[in-house]
C-alpha cells in the first residue's frame, strides 16, 4: 500500500505540473479543448450518415449509435490526455538514447515513461464525451440500473488498461524501430476503428478488435453495459483480456529494456 500510494503521489504530481502549464496560456487550453471536441464531432459524420440512411447499423439505432460516440469520445479524449503525449516523450528518450534518465530515477521506468507528460486540454473531449452519453441515454428514455452502471464502469477500466497495454507494446516496438516517429499516429489510427459496433465487423477481424486489439471492451461493450445488453460473463472475459494482455506487454516491456543501447554506451 505504502508503495501505491508512492507512485499515486508521483502520477498526482506530474499531471498537476502539466496542469499548471498548461493553465499559463488559458485561451490555448480551452482552444485545444475544443479543437478536440470538433474534430470528433468531424468523426461522426460516417456514423450520422449511416444512421441517416438506414434504420440500423449492425442492430443498433441511430440513438445507440449516439451513445457509442460517447464511449468513443471519452475513451480517445483519455488517451490524447494521458498516454498520448507520455508515449511520444518516451520515444523521443529511446530515439536519442537519453532513456538514462528515465531509468537512473527511484521509479519503475514503465510507470515513468507512461506519466513523464500530459496534455490535460484534452480532458474538455474527455468530458464530451460523458456528456453525449448523458444525452443519447436521455433520448433513448433509458435510466440504466445501479449494476448496469458499475459494469459500464468496470469496462471503461478495462478499456484504459487495454489502451495503456497497447501503449506499452507501442513503446517495446520503438526500441527496435526507433525511426519510425508516427508509431502514435498508427495507434491512433487503429483506435479510430472503435467508433464502430464491434457487429460491423466479421470473422478475423471481429477477434481481433475483441481479444488483440480489445477495441470492443473500449467502446462496444461499455455502451452495450448501458443498454442492459451485455451478461456477466461477457463482462469478466473483458476484465480477463485486459489484464492478460497487459501482462504480455509488461513482459516484452522488461525484454526490450535489456536491449536498450543508451547514449553513453
Amino acid at each position: 500500500m505504502r508503495r501505491l500510494g508512492y507512485y499515486l503521489r508521483l502520477v498526482g504530481g506530474q499531471l498537476r505540473m502539466s496542469v499548471l502549464a498548461a493553465l499559463q496560456y488559458r485561451l490555448g487550453f480551452w482552444t485545444q479543448g475544443v479543437l478536440g471536441i470538433l474534430w470528433s464531432a468531424l468523426g461522426m459524420a460516417p456514423l450520422l450518415v449511416a444512421a441517416t440512411r438506414l434504420d440500423s447499423v449492425a442492430g443498433w439505432t441511430p440513438g445507440e449509435l449516439l451513445l457509442l460516440t460517447g464511449c468513443f469520445m471519452t475513451i480517445m479524449g483519455l488517451w490524447s490526455a494521458l498516454l498520448g503525449p507520455a508515449l511520444t516523450a518516451s520515444m523521443n528518450h529511446i530515439r536519442r538514447g537519453t532513456l538514462d534518465y528515465v531509468l537512473l530515477r527511484p521509479a519503475d521506468a514503465l510507470v515513468l515513461c507512461l506519466v513523464t507528460e500530459f496534455a490535460p486540454w484534452s480532458l474538455v473531449e474527455a468530458l464530451g464525451g460523458v456528456l453525449l452519453i448523458f444525452g443519447a441515454l436521455v433520448e433513448l428514455g433509458r435510466m440504466p440500473g445501479a449494476l448496469e452502471i458499475a459494469a459500464a464502469l468496470g469496462l471503461g477500466l478495462a478499456g484504459m488498461l487495454a489502451l495503456y497495454a497497447l501503449g506499452v507494446l507501442v513503446l517495446c516496438a520503438s526500441f527496435r524501430a526507433m525511426q519510425l516517429q508516427n508509431l502514435t499516429f498508427l495507434m491512433e489510427a487503429v483506435l479510430d476503428f472503435g467508433r464502430w459496433p464491434a457487429q460491423v465487423f466479421r470473422g478475423a477481424l471481429r477477434v481481433v478488435f475483441t481479444y488483440v486489439v480489445p477495441l470492443a471492451v473500449m467502446t462496444t461493450y461499455p455502451a452495450q453495459a448501458l443498454l442492459g445488453r451485455l451478461d456477466g460473463a461477457t463482462v469478466f472475459a473483458a476484465l480477463g483480456t485486459s489484464v492478460g494482455l497487459m501482462l504480455v506487454a509488461r513482459l516484452l516491456w522488461l525484454r526490450a529494456l535489456r536491449g536498450y543501447s543508451s547514449a553513453s554506451s
